[in-house]
């Protein structure tokens, strides 16, 4: 089902459910606001933070890091 993406204003589908590796309503957040095109761009990006920052998926306060930045690429971050 098609959606205006929240991040680069086109129509397109969502990406596939199966790739987003948050809770459920952050991953509902996604699938309902940013389009899989966009999605792609984060998953490049999210290797290069994950990298920089030498995150651990062990770690939960890396994990909450890698979420937020996810949110604020995808210009999903509550404002402050």
């Amino acid at each position: 089902m098609p959606l205006t993406c929240v991040r680069c204003g086109q129509t397109g589908d969502p990406p596939p459910a199966h790739r987003i590796p948050f809770p459920v309503p952050v991953k509902d957040r996604v699938l309902d606001s940013i389009c899989a095109s966009c999605w792609k761009e984060w998953e490049g990006m999210e290797v290069k933070v994950i990298n920089e920052y030498r995150l651990s998926f062990l770690d939960p306060q890396h994990r909450e890091m890698l979420q937020r930045a996810c949110m604020d690429f995808l210009k999903l971050a509550e404002p402050a």
